[in-house]
């Protein structure tokens, strides 16, 4: 049914399949009209009594002038009645050189009596030529033999009855019996009768044909054979420049709505009048505009978003800041009393870490965008630089009425990680869990090693992660309500997370739903590095 669609409706294939066939036919027509010449060509290179007698109206009717010499290149004739008088001579020289006495040892087209003249090489007559005389039997297809003579090396008869009346040849009458003229030509005669019934002699001669003769007009004709690659590269040009423009015209309105959506216009496309393959692509283009356009949407919310959460970064900044000028103005002005001095000194302290963190959150993530961002990678015990990342870290998750569970194999898990960017990474995701769940939670760390990555999972029991932030969880400048980063920090801390991931070709992501038991579960996946070591 799709088949019939493509060959019935307005389709490429059917255009492709028609210009293909046009295009068959007009190669085929020009070798043919070329090989015609070539043929043509060929046959007047070498013209024969056969090709005159194509004209045997004009004979005839002894319409000798109105025969074509110009088909006969090097070819002359004469004709002769009945009393052996020459009637008509195309070729001066000819007429000079050939008479009527000369008829009777010229073999004759399409008789049964014709001259063969074979040289004799058995001694004692090497030299000598044997003359015979034969009739063609047409029922036996055998020839019969009449008569004979032999004539030594100067053409005297020297046995035989063939020619009784002689007891020489001349050098003439010797060509003349081979069918040689002048020992160039050929030459050979025709009788026949006029339409008023008188007996003609017509004698032809024409260049003789040599294999050098023939080659010479075999390498004319091949060059003339050299047309036809011009002929098809110019009927495959002209056929490629009606094809073009047809294609363009079929997908003209495609054209239109993509110029149009490049002014800032969008235009929808009829699709009837685009062909049926096109059809497809146009759906995509649909589809890709729609998926541009909520693109555009979503970039501009995401613009938005971010300059909203610079805006609330600017004013983060400017609080701790304003704080610290007037506490440091009013201490350089000796307005603060010696007894609260202190304690103005210990919140410019706190308000210049605050701004700090702030900063120094805003750099990193913008330091780790960054293309020429360079890990500072070497190759280690993950399972070993966890352990002693939450050694370090024990003592303030006890502090928070926190507990701790591990699942780490006992044995190496050698990776390639930055240990700066790791600890960030295992810092920022223990920070979230400490800050945003209440005493008493749970947090668990695993590492689970394949023999193609390593996953590290880092999980807690706690209040867990609406579902409506979860897909927004990893985008930079996620404050306020939207994610557990809300409460002062700066929305850059899980972006960090994902990007220390990314840079170590490794992935992060938020298990949902987590596995039972918890309520947030994250799974980062490193590439391994070498192989895992096989207990004994």
């Amino acid at each position: 049914m799709k088949t019939n669609k493509l060959l019935l409706g307005k389709s490429f294939l059917r255009t492709c399949i028609s210009y293909f066939i046009l295009c068959s036919l007009l190669v085929f027509l020009s070798n043919a009209a070329l090989n015609a010449l070539i043929s043509k060509r060929l046959d007047n290179a070498f013209p024969s009594l056969g090709t005159m007698l194509q004209y045997r109206d004009a004979l005839e009717q002894d319409d000798f002038a109105s025969i074509p010499m110009r088909r006969f290149n090097g070819c002359a004739f004469m004709v002769f009645d009945a009393d052996s008088k020459a009637l008509y001579a195309s070729d001066n020289e000819f007429k000079e050189h050939f008479h009527a006495d000369d008829l009777w040892m010229i073999n004759e087209y399409d008789s049964d009596l014709y001259y063969t003249v074979q040289e004799m090489a058995d001694m004692p007559r090497d030299g000598y030529y044997y003359i015979a005389l034969h009739r063609y039997d047409s029922e036996t297809g055998e020839a019969d033999f009449l008569d004979y003579c032999i004539v030594d090396e100067n053409y005297r008869i020297v046995e035989g009855d063939l020619f009784p009346w002689l007891d020489q040849l001349t050098d003439r009458e010797f060509e003349l019996l081979q069918g040689i003229y002048q020992s160039q030509g050929e030459i050979t005669k025709a009788v026949y009768s006029t339409i008023t019934g008188e007996e003609r002699t017509l004698v032809f001669v024409c260049p003789r044909f040599t294999e050098t003769a023939y080659l010479k007009a075999l390498e004319s004709a091949n060059r003339l054979s050299l047309l036809s690659l011009p002929i098809i590269l110019v009927i495959i040009f002209l056929l490629a420049i009606l094809f073009s423009r047809k294609i363009r015209r079929a997908i003209l309105p495609l054209h239109k709505a993509i110029v149009a959506y490049g002014a800032g216009r969008r235009v929808e496309v009829n699709m009837d009048t685009l062909p049926i393959e096109f059809r497809q692509v146009t759906d995509s283009f649909t589809h890709l505009l729609d998926r541009l356009e909520q693109v555009s949407a979503e970039k501009q919310a995401a613009n938005e978003d971010k300059q909203r959460m610079l805006a609330d970064l600017s004013h983060d900044l400017k609080t701790p800041l304003t704080v610290i000028q007037g506490y440091a103005q009013a201490l350089v002005d000796g307005v603060v009393p010696p007894d609260k001095q202190r304690q103005y000194l210990e919140t410019i302290c706190r308000k210049a870490s605050d701004s700090t963190v702030l900063m120094n959150s805003l750099f990193d993530y913008v330091r780790l965008d960054h293309p020429d961002y360079v890990l500072q990678a070497e190759t280690a015990d993950l399972c070993e630089f966890c352990k002693s990342y939450l050694a370090e870290k024990y003592p303030e998750i006890e502090s928070r009425g926190f507990s701790l569970s591990l699942d780490m194999p006992d044995e190496s898990v050698t990776v390639s990680f930055d240990p700066r960017l790791l600890r960030r990474l295992l810092e920022n995701l223990t920070s979230n869990a400490l800050q945003y769940n209440p005493a008493g939670t749970m947090l668990f760390f695993g590492l689970t090693d394949t023999p193609d990555a390593v996953r590290l999972t880092v999980a807690d029991n706690g209040v867990g992660i609406p579902p409506e932030l979860a897909d927004t969880l990893f985008e930079p400048f996620v404050t306020g309500n939207r994610a557990r980063t809300s409460g002062g920090g700066t929305g850059l801390g899980m972006a960090i997370v994902k990007k220390v991931a990314e840079l170590h070709g490794g992935s992060i992501r938020l298990v949902r739903p987590p596995r039972d038991g918890w309520h947030t579960e994250f799974e980062l996946t490193l590439p391994r590095t070498t192989a895992p070591t096989e207990l004994t």
